[in-house]
């Protein structure tokens, strides 16, 4: 064990299963942090999809500063969403690596044991996920580039 120095080895008689409830309650905060991320997500890409929704129907009845407006906010709301995205993978990150120091005080090392079987095999939510709003920034930004390619053309004197 690297540090141990946050284990209270004076506890007492009830070390054991006050360590065994602190680390159910960890690991249940450390599965409520995803669920919390997996609903900021939804959040987010129905946000968005909302926005892209309305920013590409501008585009048929011609409001460019509309369309161009929206897209700005959805660049930003993108670059909040990654933001989110990675500040959530950071805390969950953080958990698990307590919860890896506090598993040698309990009688079996489970998430040490599948860490070791997935290593090199998954990669994450977080390795996909983190895209998602770069696809949105890429999206707003090509419709705005031809809202003003398209006015630009449409104002050019032949």
């Amino acid at each position: 064990m690297e540090d141990d120095s946050f284990i209270n080895k004076d506890y007492g008689d009830d070390f054991q299963k006050h360590l065994l409830e602190q680390y159910l309650l960890f690991v249940k905060t450390s599965l409520d942090v995803t669920s919390k991320r997996m609903e900021a997500n939804k959040f987010h890409l129905t946000l968005n999809s909302i926005i892209f929704g309305i920013a590409s129907y501008m585009t048929i009845i011609n409001q460019n500063a509309v369309i161009i407006l929206f897209s700005f906010v959805g660049i930003l709301i993108s670059y909040v969403w990654r933001r989110s995205i990675l500040a959530f993978k950071e805390l969950n990150s953080a958990k698990f690596k307590v919860i890896l120091q506090l598993e040698p005080y309990l009688p079996t090392c489970l998430f040490k044991c599948e860490e070791k079987h997935y290593l090199g095999k998954y990669h994450g939510l977080t390795s996909a996920e983190k895209y998602y709003p770069i696809i949105f920034i890429i999206l707003y930004i090509s419709v705005i580039a031809l809202t003003i390619a398209s006015f630009l053309i449409a104002h050019i004197d032949p």
